[in-house]
């Protein structure tokens, strides 16, 4: 499926901004599906608990790892950079109780595992808010300090074994 990247300068609305997190959730766990299968590990959609949405659970010894998912996009957007940098921003809730943050640049097919311990700290209002940033050069690549993260499904493996 090829994706018009003309860009359409406008808010997007509720709807389709649950469907870009459904479609996040859905891929992330299609990943982690692929890379967990076989190898001791139950996959969960969190619905009950605060702070992530994908659970991880170690069949053997009951380890777990939870994973917080944010999808975005510069499709549709009123951002003035908006095909060149995005921020997946976390709560200091979803911080506290995820394991991983899952970042997925939609229109590029971008995934990004980043431990939470290395997002940045910043401030809105009086709340703490935890962000990875992401800008792309000219060919469209991801800066050096994401690339570290790029498609790093095995660093969730590293810690779960």
């Amino acid at each position: 499926m090829a994706i018009n990247m003309e860009h359409q300068d406008f808010k997007t609305t509720q709807n389709i901004k649950d469907l870009l997190k459904d479609i996040g959730e859905a891929s992330s766990l299609f990943y982690l599906y692929y890379y967990f299968n076989c190898k001791g590990w139950s996959i969960y959609k969190n619905y009950d608990e605060k702070g992530y949405d994908i659970l991880l659970l170690n069949n053997n010894d009951g380890r777990k790892i939870k994973l917080e998912v944010k999808t975005r996009q510069r499709i549709i957007s009123s951002s003035k950079n908006k095909n060149k940098v995005t921020h997946f921003t976390l709560t200091e809730i979803e911080k506290q109780n995820a394991d991983f943050l899952i970042a997925y640049w939609f229109e590029y097919n971008y995934f990004f595992i980043v431990p939470t311990n290395n997002l940045m700290e910043t401030k809105s209002n009086e709340n703490k808010l935890y962000k990875f940033i992401v800008s792309l050069n000219k060919s469209n690549e991801p800066n050096p300090e994401s690339m570290k993260y790029k498609d790093k499904w095995n660093i969730i493996t590293e810690k779960g074994t």
